[in-house]
């Protein structure tokens, strides 16, 4: 009955959302269908979506909003312009070919590792995750939270612009080679 009153021009776009973002299988987005969920400045927002497959390669030029979502994996070959936000979601893995020009959010997400030489140019968070290890050759621009993570050391290299903050880690060291230009904080 619902249905059939919101069936009408005006509701259509939004059934068809509704439906997409509802099903159980994993459904494959083109880059036309992510124009339905981009603004004028060009961010995507696909927050609490259901098991979908981005395209790839993959640019944004704005930020990449995929909080509390389904979506497993990230296409090989992504490049975001503003900030990625993935807390709470289920990736596992960022992709080889990874690019983002802000802030990068995994917070409490199922991120099992980062990748070799990483760059952030923004803040890093991994708050809640079961992260175990940072790669070797870390850069973050703005702050790194750690708080609340399994890490027990900072790896080889690692070069922070901001603050660190490792708060419910069993961090107790700062590698010799570490060039942290802001606070660490426990």
């Amino acid at each position: 009955m619902i249905l059939k009153r919101l069936n009408t021009p005006l509701y259509r776009p939004f059934i068809a959302v509704i439906l997409l973002f509802s099903a159980t299988s994993t459904q494959a987005l083109t880059q036309t269908h992510l124009l339905n969920h981009a603004d004028t400045y060009g961010n995507i927002s696909l927050r609490n979506s259901g098991n979908i497959t981005l395209p790839n390669p993959l640019v944004v030029t704005g930020s990449l909003d995929l909080e509390n979502s389904r979506i497993a994996q990230l296409p090989q070959q992504l490049t975001v312009d503003g900030n990625l936000n993935l807390a709470y979601s289920d990736i596992e893995y960022l992709p080889l070919v990874f690019k983002v020009g802000g802030y990068v959010n995994l917070a409490h997400s199922k991120i099992k590792e980062l990748n070799f030489g990483m760059q952030v140019f923004g803040d890093l968070s991994l708050m809640g995750t079961r992260i175990t290890k940072l790669p070797d050759n870390l850069y973050v621009k703005g702050n790194l939270y750690l708080n609340n993570t399994k890490l027990t050391k900072l790896p080889n290299k690692l070069l922070v612009d901001g603050n660190v903050y490792i708060r419910g880690t069993t961090i107790h060291a700062i590698p010799d080679d570490a060039r942290i230009k802001g606070t660490v904080f426990n």
